[in-house]
């Protein structure tokens, strides 16, 4: 599970440039290493984080850094081992 997690992060993370055009989406699918159906669940969170960070001023990479974390806490209670950080 934690190997699939791990590949929804990054999905997500490509997702958001692939929403905003930096990427194309079958580059974000491919980067991700997803099959289909998951990928479209990340995708769709990826386009409500491309939305809330266009739309904010001032410091982007905050915004979406912050928007981000919130869109990955459920894949990260998988990592919560005391040690991992």
């Amino acid at each position: 599970m934690k190997k699939e997690n791990i590949k929804k992060m990054t999905g997500l993370f490509a997702a958001v440039f692939a929403h905003t055009g930096h990427i194309s989406k079958e580059d974000a699918k491919e980067i991700s290493g997803l099959d289909d159906g998951t990928f479209e669940q990340v995708y769709q969170k990826a386009s409500t984080i491309a939305d809330k960070v266009t739309k904010t001023e001032g410091k982007k990479m905050d915004a979406f850094l912050d928007h981000y974390a919130k869109e990955i806490e459920e894949w990260m209670k998988h990592f919560e081992d005391p040690g991992f950080f």
